[in-house]
């Protein structure tokens, strides 16, 4: 006879169904390749490679020596830090927003935009998401009880999604339409004339619009990101997710803000107060010394990023690929001729070169590797060798 405990218990049929991270399953590898005694070149993650400034130390260690820092945080946030982005904001961007109804702070922009779905989405509805997505985007939809509609960008279109070319039945079913330029994975940038399309558009629909701008301060020769908040009426749509992991090298602290809508933002802290107890107000001080270091700050890490970028994109070319040439972010999306998988796995295992596979960002990637750049230019050229040794043995992995 059996017993209730000899039966499992089963996880939701949703996380059973939700494809691996490939990023875990490289993991293994990695470890395999470091055992081994070979150099791994990681340039999968998009982890920034640089310390974190000292002055955002110091403030992180100043900031948890106050024992009120040591406790529970405020759920809403810090008002000092919710100041300091509010002045960065309209410094950056030329938005006015109130540090008390426009901005959450956040544990990473990733947690907030997970969030913004559970909080939102109800079965049946549905997240219209540009895909290649960063995983996030169509994750927390699906896991949520939504449905996702990937928007298609392809490379004849600049990796910009048609706007004009969604379904009306699934707009009219739509809760979120979601936007991320400079985009993840592909490098891809939109002006504001594409901005106030997709603006217009969410009001007419009454969607509301997800602006991921993980990157916006990575962004190379004339192609200035913007802030969605920047188009007239978008307050009444829309919420954008900034973080500082990318631009001060903080992916460890996990510090993000959204801010936007007063009643999405509402909506949101509401959610993320049945949830957690918000974000370490010590860490909220080093974001503030963050947004202290200055423009010059910010434009030497943009202009390392370039640097890279400006010797990744002619290499590939030369070994006889074909990639993106990225307008920002601080990724290449390299377009190969076998399975993105296959070749992800062989690379690393054979020359210690980690790069993910495309498919990790859903059906539209396959075909293609995600190559960060997150080593210096010598690391880089040494990844590149191992690349084109790597293409020697295998041609029929690059793109004809």
């Amino acid at each position: 006879m059996k017993l209730y405990s000899d039966y499992r218990v089963l996880p939701s049929l949703r996380l059973v169904d939700m494809p691996p991270y490939a990023f875990g399953q490289l993991d293994e590898l990695k470890m395999e390749v470091a055992a081994e005694g070979k150099e791994l070149i990681d340039l999968s993650l998009g982890s920034p490679d640089r310390p974190t400034h000292p002055t955002v130390l110091k403030a992180l260690y100043d900031g948890m020596q106050k024992l009120r820092n040591q406790q529970y945080p405020i759920f809403s946030g810090l008002p000092a830090f919710k100041e300091r982005i509010c002045e960065w904001f309209s410094a950056r961007f030329g938005v006015t927003l109130d540090p008390a109804t426009h901005v959450l702070p956040l544990i990473g922009s990733k947690e907030g935009i997970g969030h913004l779905a559970f909080a939102y989405i109800q079965e049946g509805d549905i997240t219209i998401t540009p895909s290649p997505y960063y995983p996030v985007h169509m994750r927390a939809t699906t896991l949520s009880g939504g449905q996702v509609y990937e928007l298609p960008l392809k490379p004849e279109n600049q990796y910009v999604g048609d706007l004009d070319a969604i379904p009306e039945d699934v707009l009219i079913r739509a809760k979120i339409m979601i936007l991320s330029y400079p985009h993840n994975p592909t490098g891809a940038s939109v002006n504001k004339a594409y901005l106030k399309k997709a603006v217009d558009l969410c009001k007419r629909y009454n969607i509301i619009l997800l602006n991921d701008l993980a990157y916006s301060e990575i962004w190379f020769d004339e192609h200035k990101s913007s802030s969605i908040l920047e188009v007239e009426g978008a307050m009444d749509v829309a919420i954008e997710f900034h973080t500082f992991s990318k631009t001060y090298n903080m992916a460890g602290m996990r510090l993000g803000f959204a801010c936007g809508n007063p009643e999405i933002i509402h909506t949101l802290y509401k959610l993320k107060t049945n949830l957690d107890y918000g974000v370490c107000m010590g860490i909220q001080e080093a974001g503030i010394a963050a947004l202290n270091l200055g423009d010059d700050y910010r434009e030497e890490i943009r202009l390392e990023y370039q640097k890279r970028r400006d010797y990744l994109v002619p290499r590939l070319r030369n070994i006889g690929f074909k990639p993106m040439n990225p307008k920002g972010a601080m990724y290449v999306w390299v377009p190969i001729n076998v399975t993105s998988l296959e070749f992800a796995t062989k690379l690393l295992k054979e020359t210690g070169v980690s790069v993910v596979p495309g498919v990790t960002f859903g059906a539209n990637g396959e075909g293609h590797i995600r190559i960060a750049m997150v080593q210096d230019v010598p690391a880089l050229e040494r990844a590149c060798d191992g690349i084109e040794a790597f293409c020697k043995s295998h041609p029929l992995a690059l793109q004809v």
